[in-house]
């Protein structure tokens, strides 16, 4: 993510902050100990968990009196299920077919 030099965060700072994908809220952060607008948005990420599209994080330094609006896109997919593992049929059985006997 880009720095912005104006944009500076200290750790008494009251920050209000909001992650939106697709009109949804995903996380929001209302708190004083973060040291860098860095920081915050790892915190809003984490916060999130996975999602897919483009989202909007929103930053709000109500001690300064700044606000960053940044566009964020990114394929964080969901977790693939665990496959079902099938047993594997013992050596010299038969299968039974239910519809033939």
């Amino acid at each position: 993510m880009k720095t912005n030099i104006n944009n500076i965060v200290n750790i008494g700072d009251q920050i209000c902050a909001t992650l939106e994908c697709n009109g949804r809220r995903l996380a929001s952060i209302n708190g004083m100990n973060f040291n860098s607008l860095e920081a915050v948005k790892r915190a809003l990420l984490d916060m999130a968990g996975r999602y897919v599209g483009m989202a909007v994080l929103t930053v709000r330094n109500c001690t300064q009196g700044w606000r960053d609006v940044t566009a964020l896109a990114t394929m964080r997919r969901a977790a693939m299920r665990p496959e079902v593992k099938l047993a594997a049929p013992r050596s010299g059985a038969q299968y039974l077919i239910p519809w033939a006997s």
